[in-house]
């Protein structure tokens, strides 16, 4: 398609033909995104448009960014489920439905394992929650997406609605979303959306780091029921790292943009590159070598070391143990911690505030009330005292938080200490320092991410640790000596790697210990050979 990347988009809004931005990293998919939203509320104020993110935190960065009420913007949960939740005999029979559908077919529809007969009778109305139970009517996120695509492919009526309901629908990093919900979009709307909705997918295949995600819509754009569009600058990295960038992949070749999204000259060279050590990593030694030099490690926002499991991270913070005692990391870090993870992250906050002076937040923060001089000053003695004392136990520390009425502990938190005496039998003999290392990881109050927990951040400096951390899906190795009968590996580690490489504005150093010469051969094609080099 010919022209600039706006005019082939405004091509398809205006003749309502889906399509495809891929951007490569750092492309400014967002702001074209933007630009979109902007060209057709300029030309139609009462167009109805609906914006689709895969999180909460990008659908509130599009809503602080645009001031359209018509424009709907929301997860593809929350959209899926308003479009769905008022048709509840439907949904009954849905959730029935695929419920019997599983036991033909592992995968196929809803797991269920109870004792409960599932049937008409068994609950009145359906409700979705973070958590599933089926006997009385509530399903999950994922039970949601399975839900809904049933519900578009049986009853034509939805997709009828859903096109009388807007003009325009945008898909923001499509690449993360599941396959099922790609199929409403593009299968079971179909008919219904032909010369009347433009559904546009945002994103960048090799940006696609989730198993669950779709990955790619290739196949669509294949039979063209979407028009792929590419946007080839990018505004982010420096050109010795765009250049990296450009030999990891092939299908999009990037050049460094002329002027920065502020409509500033962008002339950067940057660095790119590949350290090695036959010892194990130290963070001090790479600190004091020349590769670091003007690095700040203590601006979180400037600087960040990378690493591919949160279990790397956490030993190297401090919080290894803590980390452990939980079978399922999502309690613990994931978007919705548990009763306990949000118990330790409010004593957290208020150490953490506590040791940079922050006593306005630390007052704020407790639940004890302040009522003379004299009650602040017998505060501030009992944080000094915890402060400085942090190899008590996590249970000394958190009885000493509810004696002090700092952090009450309440029914609700005793219950579930109760119901999960197993995990906290093993937490609460832990140093009480681990609480706050893991206060600052979780905030991002330190140096240490985690190469799946960046997606979308940038930093001016970077340095990624090749460590696979005992993660059967990823191997560096691999990557490097594109070890046959490993593809599928390959590719997954491919993509993560670039994701790591492409958050570096200015400087990017990745780290490998104790590498092969066929690794090392390997880097310096990627890299260039003066690139490459040891640092013991």
């Amino acid at each position: 398609m010919a022209g600039t990347v706006m005019e082939s988009i405004i091509s398809c809004l205006d003749g309502k033909k889906n399509f495809l931005l891929s951007g490569g990293a750092g492309s400014g998919k967002t702001y074209t995104l933007m630009q979109t939203l902007n060209h057709i509320f300029k030309s139609n104020s009462k167009a109805h448009v609906a914006c689709i993110t895969y999180t909460n935190v990008a659908a509130d960065e599009i809503k602080e960014r645009s001031p359209y009420s018509k424009l709907r913007v929301s997860t593809i949960h929350d959209f899926l489920w308003d479009e769905i939740k008022d048709y509840q005999k439907n949904l009954k029979a849905a959730v029935i439905n695929l419920i019997s559908a599983e036991k033909v077919s592992k995968g196929s529809g809803i797991a269920y394992s109870g004792e409960c007969e599932i049937n008409e009778q068994t609950f009145t109305y359906v409700e979705y929650q973070n958590y599933r139970d089926l006997e009385h009517g509530i399903i999950s996120h994922d039970d949601l997406l399975k839900i809904a695509n049933h519900m578009f492919a049986t009853y034509p009526l939805l997709s009828k609605i859903l096109c009388d309901k807007y003009d325009y629908i945008f898909i923001d990093e499509y690449q993360d979303t599941q396959s099922v919900v790609i199929e409403i979009f593009l299968e079971h709307i179909k008919v219904a959306a032909k010369d009347r909705l433009c559904v546009g997918f945002f994103g960048d295949k090799m940006q696609s780091i989730y198993d669950s995600g779709v990955g790619n819509i290739q196949s669509y754009v294949a039979t063209g029921d979407v028009c792929e569009i590419i946007k080839e600058d990018n505004y982010r990295c420096a050109v010795n790292v765009i250049s990296l960038l450009n030999h990891l992949r092939f299908d999009i070749q990037q050049q460094p943009a002329k002027m920065t999204m502020e409509g500033i000259v962008a002339n950067k060279s940057g660095s790119a590159t590949f350290i090695y050590s036959i010892n194990e990593f130290d963070l001090q030694a790479f600190k004091s070598s020349k590769f670091a030099t003007g690095w700040n490690f203590e601006n979180y926002k400037e600087t960040r070391v990378l690493f591919l499991t949160h279990r790397l991270s956490a030993i190297r913070l401090g919080f290894g143990e803590l980390l452990a005692a939980y079978s399922n990391n999502d309690r613990l870090i994931g978007n919705e911690p548990d009763r306990l993870a949000r118990h330790l992250l409010k004593i957290g906050s208020i150490l953490f505030c506590y040791g940079r002076k922050d006593f306005a937040y630390v007052i704020s923060e407790m639940q004890r009330k302040i009522k003379n001089a004299s009650d602040k000053k017998q505060i501030s003695e009992s944080l000094s005292r915890l402060y400085a004392n942090l190899n008590i136990s996590i249970e000394q520390l958190i009885e000493a938080f509810d004696k002090e009425r700092f952090v009450r502990k309440d029914d609700r938190f005793n219950e579930f200490l109760e119901n999960h005496a197993e995990t906290y039998d093993k937490i609460k003999v832990l140093p009480a320092s681990q609480v706050l290392a893991y206060f600052k990881y979780y905030n991002d109050f330190s140096p240490y991410s985690t190469q799946h927990g960046i997606k979308g951040a940038e930093f001016d400096n970077v340095l990624v640790i090749m460590d696979n951390g005992r993660w059967n899906n990823y191997n560096f190795k691999y990557l490097f000596e594109r070890t046959p009968g490993k593809e599928s590996v390959i590719q997954r580690t491919e993509r993560i790697f670039y994701v790591c490489c492409s958050r570096a504005m200015d400087n990017l150093v990745v780290y490998y210990p104790n590498p092969s010469a066929r690794i090392i051969a390997q880097a310096k094609a990627l890299f260039g050979d003066e690139n490459v080099c040891s640092l013991d």
